[in-house]
């Protein structure tokens, strides 16, 4: 019974895993929307590691909730009234600066943080830090998960 279970199994997953291996290549993605006259121009000779690594490239990014980037940390705080001031920290700076995204998060044991914004690169970021700065002294740049933006929308 055993070894019909086992050549069952074979004959359905080996071909699946083949498959699999197949779907998603680097001329796949290079490929991806471009008109039929265009793909056929694009040749790349490469060792098929290459795919296996970038496809787990892709998958440990999807994982995350967005990408690497920059945001401003203005606040942090473990003492007992941490959440209130947390959230007046907050509220201070929406008032403040409107059209700059906040987040305020918790992290374990005991500390309550605001971050401020979703830059890609540090450069962006230290454009508006500096304006930050200067109503929020003890701000300093951080790197976080940032949302993605989509910018074909």
């Amino acid at each position: 019974m055993k070894p019909s279970l086992l050549v069952t199994v074979l004959f359905f997953i080996v071909p699946l895993s083949i498959a699999a291996q197949e779907g998603l290549g680097v001329a796949d993605l290079m490929n991806e929307g471009r008109p039929h006259y265009v793909a056929e121009r694009l040749i790349i000779v490469q060792d098929p590691a290459i795919d296996t690594l970038i496809n787990r490239h892709i998958i440990a990014n999807a994982s995350k909730d967005g990408v690497d980037g920059w945001r401003i940390q203005i606040y942090r705080g473990g003492h007992r009234t941490a959440n209130e001031d947390s959230n007046k920290v907050r509220a201070m700076f929406m008032e403040d600066f409107p059209n700059i995204p906040t987040y305020r998060t918790f992290d374990r044991p005991n500390w309550f943080k605001v971050k401020v914004g979703d830059y890609r690169t540090r450069e962006e970021a230290a454009t508006v830090f500096f304006d930050i700065v200067a109503k929020y002294p003890d701000a300093y740049l951080i790197r976080d998960v940032i949302g993605f933006k989509n910018l074909a929308k």
